[in-house]
């Protein structure tokens, strides 16, 4: 097992490094500006030497394997650098906005779950008939409604029908709890939708393919009750593919949470990668990219993990 691990660990790096180079190069050779384009641009100059000066200051001036190269140095030493526009160091930054958007895509998934998990197993019972049919709509439609349309259509209706608007100032969980919990109930319960909907489907899914597994038959015939069948031998062998599915579905929705923070005034990662990306402020895009990239990579590797551990033939494939 230890083996298995050591070479996901191993594989993952080149992902990684893939992405880096990616974000990189990208940012600097396949956009139509700079941001010493914008910095000129605020001052109103074309001044070349004012630009190789900017360019200097910024370490702009060496070649972009060179930056690179160091950039990753620095990673490596746990330096992110500083934003090119407020000056602020990026992991400091980073610190205190990483726990708003994880803990938003917790809630989010919380939500999904809290959602997709009964209604699922609701459908499953009953099959082919009018709940079944109405709780299918009703998932294919929210996973294929956009979920910012929706965010907007709760606050635009919320606040003609019900005055209500969501809260302008961010307040922390432990200075806080009950207004903490409401900032985050609408977002979280939007971000859930999306992935409720394929969630349903899949629980249900698996849910009518366990009931027919020879296994249930036999405990039935046994004269186990309905209900020690259905909770005992059918629901936790129908959700061993759901929690590989959450285990990916997390760092999607962390990462998805670049529109709800700015939608509802929350002050994570999203928030701070949107303004830095309209300043093509460098440091700060580079240093969130490669936090998302790793939390989908760290989600991975642990399913594949826990597949392992479920069955061991994939150890040997």
């Amino acid at each position: 097992m230890q083996k298995y691990v050591m070479q996901r660990l191993l594989l993952s790096l080149p992902t990684l490094v893939g992405i880096t180079v990616l974000v990189f190069v990208g940012l600097r050779l396949f956009l139509p500006a700079s941001v010493v384009d914008i910095i000129l641009g605020e001052y109103g100059r074309t001044d070349p030497q004012l630009r190789a000066n900017i360019e200097k200051e910024l370490g702009l001036s060496s070649s972009i394997p060179q930056q690179y190269l160091t950039w990753v140095g620095n990673m490596l030493r746990g330096d992110m650098g500083k934003s090119l526009h407020s000056g602020y160091a990026v992991t400091d930054e980073l610190a205190a906005r990483i726990p708003v958007s994880v803990e938003l895509g917790l809630w989010g998934l919380i939500m999904a779950l809290l959602i997709a998990v009964p209604t699922g197993m609701f459908a499953a019972i009953k099959q082919d008939r009018w709940p079944d049919y109405g709780l299918r709509s009703a998932a294919i439609l929210v996973d294929s409604v956009p979920s910012f349309w929706v965010a907007v259509l709760v606050i635009t209706f919320g606040n003609l029908w019900f005055g209500w608007v969501p809260p302008l100032h961010y307040q922390q969980l432990w200075e806080d709890p009950i207004q903490h919990l409401s900032i985050m109930a609408a977002p979280a319960l939007i971000i859930g939708l999306t992935p409720a909907g394929g969630l349903i489907r899949l629980v249900r899914t698996q849910m009518l393919e366990v009931l027919r597994q020879d296994y249930v038959r036999t405990a039935h015939a046994k004269g186990l009750s309905p209900n020690s069948v259905f909770y005992r031998h059918a629901l936790r062998n129908s959700l061993l593919p759901v929690v590989t599915v959450i285990g990916l579905t997390l760092p999607l929705l962390i990462a998805g949470t670049v529109i709800f923070e700015n939608i509802f005034l929350l002050p994570g990662m999203g928030r701070y990668l949107l303004a830095a990306v309209i300043v093509l402020d460098y440091p700060v895009i580079q240093a969130v990219n490669l936090i998302f990239a790793l939390m989908l990579i760290i989600a991975v590797i642990l399913v594949d993990i826990s597949y392992a551990m479920l069955d061991p033939r994939i150890r040997f494939t």
